[in-house]
């Protein structure tokens, strides 16, 4: 019992306050494991979103066709071409610039489906036209990322979030 004048906390309100922390705790934590895994998912759809919409625009100003090539299985990986030469074909074939994973947002990201007509690669013509298609993305709680590209090179991202 404390007496008047008396400061500090008694050994059980101690141990009810870490109670009550412990049990909140044990709430957040899982939650916001939840949120970051998601969260990752998240940041790799905007990351290639960027890269459609940056290589579009580039495409246009270049004068030179660009295209994003997905490879799903084993690679996990997609790689940005240019075409050899300026102009509204490609006859000189296409470099690399650049080879990029979804996996450096997150281990468990996994690039699930490509489709952009009868393949796995968008193409950006000199006009800033391309294939309507879709790219999918998966994490391991099962959150899904739909990557969304209609002819005119305008992109958008479905989240279903698990």
């Amino acid at each position: 019992m404390k007496q008047i004048g008396q400061k500090g906390f008694s050994l059980v309100e101690l141990l009810v306050t870490i109670g009550i922390i412990a049990v909140v705790a044990a709430i957040a934590i899982p939650q916001l494991q939840r949120y970051a895994t998601n969260s990752r998912l998240k940041s790799a759809a905007r990351d290639i979103m960027g890269d459609v919409f940056l290589y579009k625009e580039r495409a246009i100003a270049e004068n030179r066709m660009y295209r994003i090539a997905f490879n799903i299985n084993p690679a996990n990986t997609y790689t940005i071409e240019q075409c050899n030469n300026t102009g509204s074909s490609c006859t000189a074939g296409y470099s690399v610039i650049q080879t990029k994973t979804p996996t450096t947002f997150g281990n468990d990201i996994r690039i699930t489906n490509a489709a952009f007509g009868a393949n796995s690669t968008i193409n950006f013509q000199t006009r800033g036209t391309t294939e309507a298609g879709n790219v999918a993305l998966t994490n391991g709680r099962n959150s899904t990322a739909t990557i969304t590209t209609n002819i005119t090179g305008r992109t958008g991202v479905q989240f279903n979030l698990q």
